[in-house]
């Protein structure tokens, strides 16, 4: 019972932490889908039922309905999940999958309440006032008469702005996502830390260096760059349907990406390694978009080719 009681008031104060300190709501959220998880490693079934019910009343009580619903679509209900699953001996990379699974269906449905609610006029203003906030500062800063100086008018730079809010109003699926998609990497990986002294085989990761994309989402990345193309020249619901998918799939894909960059490094002569890592420094500070976008691509043609497989016959 002991256990169970410290877990109760650790969580518990995680939860109030989220709803007492916005500014730092991820971080104490993160800790609190932590403690959940690492709960199940020491807890059983039942009592891990009542830990979350027990955190839900704690939350809906004091944060209210809407802060319930954003905290159990983002980190709760995959926290949940996964704890359940190590609770099954089910291991990393299946909680892991379930566990973001999970996070694309509370998030979808998140979004189909806010935007039916009206939350997508609030974000929209939300982004609106960045925008006007944006160029009053480039302006008191004198950032104007620098860009005149280049041609470029005041009206041409708020116009540019603009097309920046409004492309992140068409994109906030994507950043939510992404943004949830990040907590259940971390909150497992925490989990996976914190613990190392129970891991066992419940919550053994594999170094990163060896982490591979599973291939079924190279899928999401061509059904989401057919339905840009196609809707290319409309600029319609299909198109921005197809370029949040993208968003979401090039960072998913950059972390596989540099997982297979950091493999291929580790084959290299330390020569050899001193020169790639210099060249990808450079490559990052002057082309920062041509060295996303190459960690991105080599994330996904990793995932289909086995890129890896000239290098692992080489050590056998």
């Amino acid at each position: 019972m002991r256990p169970y009681i410290i877990y109760l008031l650790l969580t518990i104060l995680a939860s109030l932490a989220m709803l007492a300190t916005p500014a730092v709501t991820m971080i104490s959220a993160l800790i609190w889908g932590t403690l959940l998880i690492i709960a199940s490693l020491h807890l059983d079934a039942l009592k891990l039922v009542s830990l979350f019910i027990a955190n839900l009343i704690v939350v809906g009580y004091v944060g209210g309905t809407p802060n319930l619903i954003y905290i159990l679509a983002f980190y709760g209900i995959p926290a949940m999940v996964m704890g359940f699953l190590t609770l099954k001996q089910r291991g990393y990379y299946e909680a892991r999958r379930w566990g973001a699974v999970a996070l694309i269906i509370g998030v979808s449905v998140y979004l189909v309440v806010l935007y039916q609610s009206g939350g997508g006029s609030y974000f929209a203003e939300e982004v609106n006032q960045m925008v006007m906030q944006a160029s009053a500062y480039y302006e008191s800063q004198g950032w104007t008469q620098l860009y005149q100086q280049a041609g470029i008018t005041e009206e041409e730079l708020n116009q540019a702005l603009q097309r920046i809010g409004l492309s992140l109003i068409h994109h906030l699926p994507a950043v939510f996502y992404v943004q949830g998609l990040m907590a259940v990497f971390l909150m497992l990986w925490l989990a996976s830390f914190f613990a190392f002294n129970q891991v066992s085989e419940r919550l053994k990761k594999k170094p990163f260096a060896q982490e591979l994309m599973p291939w079924e989402l190279v899928w999401l990345v061509n059904i989401g760059l057919a339905l840009w193309l196609i809707a290319w020249d409309e600029r319609n619901l299909t198109y921005y349907i197809g370029s949040n998918i993208l968003v979401v799939m090039a960072v998913i894909s950059f972390y596989y990406g540099l997982a297979s960059l950091v493999f291929r490094i580790k084959y290299e002569s330390r020569r050899g390694r001193i020169w790639v890592i210099l060249l990808l420094a450079v490559l990052a500070l002057f082309f920062p978009l041509s060295a996303l976008g190459f960690l991105c691509i080599l994330g996904i043609f990793d995932s289909l080719l086995d890129l890896r497989k000239p290098f692992t016959r080489q050590e056998g």
